[in-house]
């Protein structure tokens, strides 16, 4: 019987462990580098952790008249936020942008102009989205790095295409609908107070109650003893989950 002894001052092989290291090194660094390497692409309703934290997300592609608002009320909250607006949003009102991340707040990626993604290509959502992210970008520096999907439609072609500008699609664990002109202040507040767990994601939008019923809601979730973060704070402290 033969015995093969791999020498480790082989080229072949010395490469082989170099790029084995630079993927762990990837992983360590941002987990979501590995998605380009065969990683399944998720779609992230949650994070799974023991930590008393919360993520509020709030897609912004209308209501501007109410967004200083909630910028002010969250920073006098000592909290932040992940606001994921639309690319053609942030280009008529950058300085709302800047307001944002100065305030602490995380800038997300809402698509283009609020189109469905699920009746658009492959190409077309990275455009779509990567657009978006430019012109965030050339407003503060910074590109986001998580997506929320316009309508929560998603499909494997979405998810391929956040997947490749190596991005996390984020969906949520509670949605206020506060958008529908039915839901009150009391049953948003309620709500959220109500389902409230470690590692959840909150969904909101621009609106007058939202105003009002976010003051509530952190004052609530604070004496629950959590602390809000952005979303990718809460990537960062535990596993993603796929369900709600």
């Amino acid at each position: 019987m033969r015995i093969h002894v791999i020498s480790l001052r082989s080229p072949a092989v010395r490469l082989v462990l170099l790029v084995i290291g630079l993927i762990l090194a990837a992983w360590l660094v941002n987990p979501r580098v590995l998605h380009a390497t065969g990683r399944p692409p998720l779609a992230v309703y949650r994070v799974e952790t023991a930590k008393r934290a919360m993520a509020l997300t709030i897609n912004v592609v209308w209501g501007t008249e109410y967004v200083p608002g909630l910028i002010r009320d969250l920073a006098e909250h000592h909290a932040v936020a992940t606001f994921m607006v639309g690319g053609v949003w942030a280009k008529t009102h950058p300085q709302l942008v800047r307001e944002m991340v100065q305030a602490g707040d995380e800038i997300g990626n809402h698509g283009w102009n609020h189109q469905h993604p699920n009746q658009m290509g492959e190409a077309q959502l990275i455009r779509d989205i990567g657009n978006t992210n430019q012109v965030v970008h050339g407003i503060v520096g910074m590109t986001p790095t998580v997506y929320a999907p316009p309508y929560g439609e998603f499909n494997q072609t979405v998810l391929r295409a956040v997947q490749a500008l190596h991005m996390t699609l984020v969906m949520w664990t509670i949605d206020t609908i506060d958008w529908r002109p039915s839901s009150s202040v009391d049953y948003m507040v309620n709500k959220v107070l109500a389902r409230s767990v470690p590692g959840a994601i909150v969904l909101m939008h621009p609106t007058d109650r939202t105003v009002v019923a976010l003051n509530r809601i952190i004052d609530g979730l604070h004496r629950q003893g959590y602390a809000l973060v952005t979303i990718s704070e809460l990537l960062k402290m535990g596993t993603p989950r796929t369900d709600e």
